[in-house]
């Protein structure tokens, strides 16, 4: 594919009354390509997380396109939606979202099912992730045994074993000391360049601007090339 892999264009959403609009996000017109890792970055409440759940097709804009691996999908049925989320696109979240009753290689299996592989291949799959961000050894660990980081390394994992185009991190070093979040972005970009994903970070993380490819700036639901 020779275009963006991801591309708004002329996206706004408004929430509230006719009386009492709230504008999340005003506009924006970005894209995004495979091989790199793109930083949404701005202060809290400026609509990082409303232009996310846009690109993640959580939430449809009030007005704009969005365009995934070339295909608008601006308007498409809300039961067409998991099908495209479960194929092109892997979220991190900041909270790490595991499942404390499941092993770290119990809740990688999880992105697997979802896909349908069969049973038989997926633990390898499952462990060749595990081995791709150094959690071998804590495969059959519980979350509560692990550290922040290496929770966020699992998160990583599972997005690894959905094989998706696109990566989307929510706030990935939020809950992560300084040398344990640069680790983070440092490996989010060798997926990138290593296996031509798009990965789209959103943080107010002001350390990872020399770790990522490109910055976009986001103030008050504005966003442009910072």
């Amino acid at each position: 594919m020779s275009g963006p892999t991801i591309s708004v264009s002329g996206v706004s959403k408004v929430y509230g009354s006719q009386a009492a609009p709230v504008t999340a996000v005003q506009d924006a017109t970005f894209a995004c390509l495979a091989g790199t890792v793109s930083a949404i970055m701005g202060p809290s409440g400026s609509g990082k997380t409303t232009i996310l759940s846009i690109l993640g097709l959580l939430l449809k804009p009030t007005r704009g396109q969005v365009a995934i691996m070339d295909q608008e999908v601006s308007d498409y049925d809300e039961r067409q939606l998991p099908a495209l989320r479960r194929t092109h696109i892997g979220f991190i979240f900041q909270s790490f979202n595991l499942f404390s009753a499941l092993s770290v290689l119990e809740n990688v299996l999880i992105s697997l099912q979802l896909k349908k592989i069969p049973a038989r291949e997926a633990p390898g799959l499952a462990m060749t992730a595990l081995e791709r961000v150094d959690l071998v050894k804590r495969s059959s660990f519980y979350p509560r045994d692990l550290s922040g980081g290496e929770k966020q390394r699992v998160s990583i994992a599972r997005a690894i074993t959905a094989d998706t185009p696109i990566i989307l991190a929510d706030e990935p070093t939020a809950n992560l000391d300084s040398k344990t979040g640069l680790k983070i972005i440092d490996l989010l970009h060798e997926l990138a360049t290593e296996q031509r994903k798009t990965v789209v970070v959103v943080s107010h993380d002001l350390r990872i601007k020399e770790h990522v490819n490109r910055v976009l700036w986001m103030e008050d639901g504005v966003i442009h090339e910072g």
